[in-house]
């Protein structure tokens, strides 16, 4: 798992997890090219899960057993991933709205 423990901005830890799906897990380098708009919204969606548990688990350390600084480490990667996503779905309306607009202007 990627994490933070040296990385200080979001945009540094979004940087790092972009270049490991690409290398490592061979995610597309521009999945906003590759994937339409309803599947980068599911995407958004499952990310935005995988946020919700881990703040949800947050609440329940205690209870089982995780350590506290860990937890929001793992919370902090999974607003990395939500950002990430966001982005690549922010990306594929401009795309399209960029399309269509030379579309209409017969470019």
């Amino acid at each position: 798992m990627t994490t933070i423990y040296t990385i200080k901005s979001l945009s540094m830890l979004k940087m790092e997890k972009n270049f490991i799906a690409a290398v490592d897990k061979n995610y597309p380098r521009r999945p906003y090219e590759e994937w339409d708009i309803v599947d980068l919204h599911s995407f958004v969606e499952r990310e935005q899960k995988e946020l919700k548990h881990e703040v949800i688990t947050l609440g329940k350390v205690e209870e089982f057993g995780l350590d506290e600084y860990d937890q929001l480490i793992k919370i902090m990667n999974e607003v990395a991933d939500v950002s990430n996503t966001l982005d690549y779905l922010y990306e594929a309306l401009l795309q399209k709205i960029i399309f269509l607009e030379n579309k209409d202007n017969g470019k």
